[in-house]
């Protein structure tokens, strides 16, 4: 009946209930821990999308998009799942990788040392062809990787084997197989593994090589000591005394109750440790709590930031409003105005014959009006009645123009003195404005200008261009 029960509860559970997305302040303490681990240098690509994906939720969070920030937490955590994973199966499948590593690096060490250069290159390579799913490589890499370190490892041990040798002969001086026996006779046995595998005799390579030296050192260090005590009776109650006055000090140093008047007041070792236990699990729930506010403060701080995005979106959008009815009418102004300018162009073009003026509008607005009709004699300045009708049409063109300045230019060709070419040109400009004066303009709108050679439009080499170059040019200046 029971199992039938359970059964109909287990059916009546929606199959498509979605877990609750984990909170981004968690994921991102999630984040820094396993940044912080060992484990972070087997996956660091895979740790960055976990990280990409959290500042993407982050982003969604602040704009109040919480479909997009749910579903970027639960991505974040399954990457960074993943990243975690991914270290795992690494180090259970190239342990031996692994403990060749730090093997070579405790013979070296130091582990920036230039030795190891091509050996760590050669784990990089094989960290990330493992963490990108390259398993075909991953195999030839881990073997290169592994010669590279076995290298190290052989050309740092014979010195490492000669320490050894030269402690152990020094222990053995201080009588260290009777005081020290433990840790000379594992540094004895030590030294033989290593001195069979050095001369070929044996496959095991040694994974600590200098715990030999190390043994060795201790062992005759103790032997030192030891016979110390022996010839000082009274070193054995120092001894005693010494570890009391280090207990008291850590019970001190965990805030227990000591009592200093009484000389035979003592502490249990088993004291200490309830006592670190205590400390510990109460540094875990003020973690908890500190983490518990901080979620708090971040949720408050999220709300806070989410209704001043809000008024500044709506500020931002009054005023892009604002600012895009200023751009439409300013570009309604300015469409009337290129109409309005396109049709006086018009207006002032119809008003002259073909081949009687060249009509050019220059990009800051002005026009320039080049009387290609109009000729003076040679080292004339006077012009023939013949051109009476076109400057007339020209003072009516003008017109069309009420509100700009008119500044009328002379210009000749490079034959003759360049001075008697600049006094010419400018009178003949003189004389251009007089008659457009003489037909009704205002002489406050005219300015002549002589240029004589300086400004050609064309090459003075050929006839036509001499011509071209002896002409009148009428600038309407740019509207203000």
């Amino acid at each position: 009946m029971s199992c039938a029960l359970a059964g109909l509860l287990l059916f009546t559970l929606p199959a498509s209930a979605e877990v609750a997305a984990p909170s981004l302040s968690a994921l991102e303490q999630q984040i820094g821990d396993f940044v912080n681990s060992p484990d972070y240098r087997f996956t660091p690509d895979t740790t960055a999308r976990a990280r990409a994906l959290l500042a993407a939720s982050v982003m969604a969070d602040q704009r109040q998009d919480a479909a997009a920030r749910d579903q970027g937490a639960r991505e974040t955590a399954e990457a960074l799942d993943n990243a975690k994973r991914i270290a795992v199966d690494f180090k259970a499948k190239y342990a031996n990788t692994l403990k060749l590593e730090k093997a070579a690096i405790e013979a070296v060490g130091n582990p920036s040392d230039y030795s190891l250069a091509a050996a760590s290159e050669s784990l990089s390579d094989l960290i990330r062809a493992f963490e990108h799913g390259e398993l075909n490589n991953s195999a030839g890499l881990a073997e290169e990787a592994n010669k590279h370190f076995l290298v190290v490892l052989k050309s740092k041990l014979p010195a490492l084997l000669q320490q050894t040798d030269a402690a152990l002969l020094a222990a053995a001086r201080n009588n260290a197989r009777r005081y020290a026996p433990n840790s000379y006779e594992t540094a004895q046995k030590w030294l033989a593994e290593a001195l069979a595998y050095n001369d070929g005799l044996s496959n095991k390579w040694p994974e600590h090589p200098r715990m030999g030296l190390t043994l060795a050192e201790r062992s005759g260090k103790l032997s030192e000591q030891i016979m110390l005590w022996r010839k000082k009776p009274d070193s054995y109650e120092q001894l005693v005394l010494q570890a009391r006055d280090e207990r008291l000090s850590a019970a001190r140093a965990l805030g227990m109750p000591v009592d200093d008047s009484d000389p035979s007041y003592d502490v249990e070792n088993a004291s200490l440790l309830g006592a670190i236990r205590e400390l510990r699990s109460a540094s875990q729930k003020q973690q908890q709590k500190y983490q518990q506010q901080l979620t708090a403060m971040e949720a408050q701080y999220q709300l806070r930031l989410g209704e001043k995005t809000e008024a500044l979106r709506n500020e931002l959008s009054q005023q892009q409003g604002e600012q895009l009815s200023e751009m439409k009418e300013a570009f309604r102004a300015k469409l009337e105005r290129e109409t309005f300018e396109t049709r006086r162009q018009q207006k002032l073009s119809e008003i002259f014959k073909k081949n009687e003026v060249e009509i050019l509008a220059n990009v800051d607005g002005s026009l320039l009006i080049r009387l290609t009709a109009l000729q003076f004699g040679s080292a004339r300045t006077s012009i023939d009645k013949a051109y009476f009708d076109l400057l007339n049409r020209v003072r009516t063109g003008l017109d069309i123009y009420p509100e700009r300045q008119i500044v009328i230019e002379g210009h000749t060709d490079n034959r003759g003195e360049p001075d008697i070419n600049q006094r010419l040109s400018l009178k003949r400009a003189e004389t251009v404005r007089d008659f457009l004066v003489a037909a009704g303009m205002e002489a406050s709108r005219l300015k002549a200008l002589g240029y004589g050679e300086v400004r050609p439009i064309a090459s003075n080499d050929y006839e036509r261009g001499l011509a071209m170059n002896r002409r009148i040019d009428i600038i309407i200046r740019a509207g203000k």
